[in-house]
């Protein structure tokens, strides 16, 4: 069939979606970044009240909303919910539409989406290389111009699980000019351990900056889609004006608020990363094989010019772990932190094969 469609749309490029096997039994699925544990007790409890409800439309976003405000100590109106992150992101483009300000920045090795989505609603793209695999907030500040609208920075950085640290942030966050606004997005934040991670929730009332966070990774929710944004109530509540109406579904959205307060569960997720990358380190070392010392719940892995053929026969080993061409390092595979059996056995398999 023919039919016309706009250059800008045909050039999209595709997300880089993940092998989605590993729902079997035997399988090992470390490709993805996801929390091996299901959520608690209490999150299952309360999905099966709210199955009860799903004849009706979802509410409960503005109780979301409480209760994260109480974990951070901020108000309901700094919160936006979204179908996952990458809501938000579409939220931010469609609310920061401007006539003459239509530039995008990110760093070249980062959440395909943040391209993509840049794409769809018709923004100019630059993209800053990297140093020493970490976002280079000097090299970005450098790249803002007149036509800059919004800079996404991802902190730690996928795939890398580097950071940029407190003092270079808030550097560059006083030289961005007023009309640009900053997107940061930490969905891997819960995992960090640094003292100097920055504390950009310090900075909403002065700056426009907005924060991304999840319920995908550190608190197991990936599969119900629950993002947030924080950020000062005047420029979080654009971002709600362009929002869809019940986006987030009942049980995603009561799922959420029961997942917040299971502080036990988190604490056994944040631990089991810890043990995660102490583990990966010490086998990585080893092995002989090269990685990037990491703030999230994964860590790259430098194999060399057969890192696609390993990520394959893994793969027919059941163990997934994700090839990094897609990301501009083709040399590397990225390994999520699993539990501690399923570390074990991809390790166990990955040292047969190199």
């Amino acid at each position: 069939m023919k039919f016309t469609i706009s250059d800008s749309i045909r050039n999209i490029p595709y997300y880089p979606k993940a092998l989605m096997y590993g729902h079997e039994d035997g399988w090992v699925r470390l490709s993805s970044n996801e929390n091996p544990y299901p959520p608690s007790e209490k999150v299952f409890e309360t999905i099966l009240d709210a199955l009860f409800s799903v004849n009706r439309y979802p509410g409960g976003e503005k109780e979301l909303k409480e209760d994260l405000a109480a974990h951070y100590g901020l108000a309901g109106e700094n919160f936006v919910i979204g179908n996952g992150s990458n809501e938000l992101i579409e939220m931010s483009f469609r609310a920061m539409k401007h006539d003459s300000r239509n530039g995008v920045i990110v760093t070249e090795s980062s959440f395909a989406f943040y391209e993509i989505a840049a794409r769809i609603y018709g923004y100019d793209i630059k993209k800053v290389p990297l140093t020493n695999l970490a976002t280079d907030l000097v090299k970005v500040a450098g790249e803002i111009d007149d036509t800059t609208r919004i800079i996404f920075l991802n902190n730690p950085l996928n795939p890398t699980g580097t950071i940029y640290e407190d003092t270079d942030f808030e550097k560059f966050i006083k030289a961005v000019p007023p009309d640009v606004l900053v997107v940061v997005d930490e969905a891997y934040a819960e995992f960090a351990q640094s003292e100097h991670f920055p504390a950009t929730l310090s900075y909403i009332r002065d700056y426009p900056v907005l924060i991304f966070r999840t319920f995908s990774k550190a608190y197991g929710l990936a599969g119900l889609r629950v993002g947030y944004c924080i950020g000062d109530a005047e420029l979080v509540s654009f971002l709600e004006r362009t929002k869809q109406p019940f986006s987030i579904n009942l049980i995603a959205i009561l799922a959420a608020e029961a997942a917040l307060k299971d502080h036990a569960r988190l604490k056994k997720v944040l631990d089991n990363s810890r043990l995660a990358r102490s583990f990966y380190y010490d086998a990585l070392k080893a092995a002989g094989l090269e990685y990037t010392p990491s703030e999230a719940n994964f860590v790259l892995v430098r194999i060399g010019d057969k890192a696609e053929e390993i990520t394959r026969k893994l793969f027919e080993k059941k163990v997934l772990v994700r090839f990094m061409g897609s990301y501009g390092f083709p040399d590397c595979i990225r390994i999520s932190f699993g539990k501690p059996e399923e570390n074990l056995r991809c390790m166990e398999e990955l040292k047969k094969l190199i």
